[in-house]
């Protein structure tokens, strides 16, 4: 897991409204090593999605990716045309949408849209992209997957339609799946078999994984490094140990305290105050200061740089851990 499979760099998209622009993405760095997993974390409207529809290049007006390198096996992105765009994704780079039923088109049948991928991509005939189809419902652990391959999607259920989509997502062996959202709406016992198969793809694919969630419960279980992100940009980074033992943006701090733990059952939830900025509005300097329980004036006037500790590779974007402000927040800290 040396060699990076993806990496970004500065990324910045943008959304040209009647009332004005709204930065969704805003200089946004990250890399995603082979083999490995990275979570992107935050809460609703933090630019999860929007960072991973735009290394897709799936951004629709009146959206706009105005800065920043998608490099990708060599190439930056951006620099590609629509039709070489149309060859890596489904094959070299994958996608599981947050709802299925929406992504897959209702007027075919769920083995016909994964069959036609793989004609399209790894050019097989129709018997053989038939018996990988029933290979990949099969890999996905779908017990019946000769009805699945003829049923349209509006005859799954939920959870047999994030396989299927799932299925369709590994078809041609990508060497990045972006899953955003994957367990969403989905009851617990199936989450967790969800879960287990993205797992088990890990291991006998060697995939790299890119997975936006809100829920920590999942950047647990799956994550080997994580992003988290606060109003377009990422606030902290470093890998899932460190997230959950240390810790050190206040908004992270936050979202740990807000997540409710079984010996806590009786204790009220903490929760963080206030809400997301207007991204029509954002406020000046620290972009979370309006919410934190740490901030000074200066958090107000200076933002912050995404600060990295060389010993850690922990990445912060706060104030609090800048050499140049950190003896503000001594007692605090």
């Amino acid at each position: 897991m040396d060699q990076n499979a993806l990496e970004v760099q500065n990324l910045k998209t943008y959304y040209y409204t009647e009332n004005g622009t709204v930065p969704s993405v805003d200089g946004v760095t990250f890399h995603v090593k082979q083999g490995e997993t990275l979570g992107i974390v935050g809460e609703s409207g933090s630019g999860k999605s929007v960072t991973t529809l735009s290394v897709m290049r799936l951004i629709e007006k009146p959206g706009k990716i105005i800065a920043g390198e998608i490099r990708f096996a060599g190439r930056n992105l951006l620099d590609l045309s629509e039709s070489e765009m149309r060859k890596i994704r489904g094959k070299e780079i994958s996608m599981i949408f947050q709802e299925p039923l929406t992504a897959l088109n209702p007027v075919f049948s769920v083995g016909y849209q994964i069959r036609e991928a793989l004609m399209n991509h790894l050019k097989l005939d129709k018997a053989a992209a038939k018996q990988r189809t029933l290979e990949l419902l099969k890999q996905v652990r779908i017990s019946r997957p000769e009805s699945v391959y003829h049923a349209y999607p509006h005859e799954l259920s939920g959870g047999m339609r994030q396989r299927a989509m799932i299925a369709m997502a590994i078809s041609c062996h990508p060497q990045i799946l972006i899953a955003d959202e994957p367990t969403t709406a989905l009851d617990v016992s199936i989450q967790a078999q969800i879960l287990r198969i993205m797992k088990q793809i890990i291991k006998e694919e060697g995939s790299s994984i890119l997975l936006i969630t809100h829920d920590l419960g999942v950047i647990a279980e799956m994550a080997d490094r994580v992003a988290v992100m606060y109003a377009g940009q990422i606030v902290e980074q470093c890998d899932v140990y460190t997230l959950f033992e240390a810790p050190r943006h206040p908004y992270t701090r936050g979202l740990l305290k807000s997540t409710p733990r079984l010996h806590q059952l009786e204790d009220t939830l903490d929760s963080i105050e206030g809400t997301v900025p207007n991204p029509l509005f954002m406020p000046s300097g620290c972009r979370f200061h309006t919410r934190c329980p740490y901030a000074k004036p200066i958090c107000g006037e200076q933002e912050p740089n995404l600060y990295e500790e060389a010993s850690s590779r922990h990445e912060v974007r706060c104030l609090m851990h800048e050499p140049e402000f950190a003896g503000q927040w001594t007692q605090e800290r």
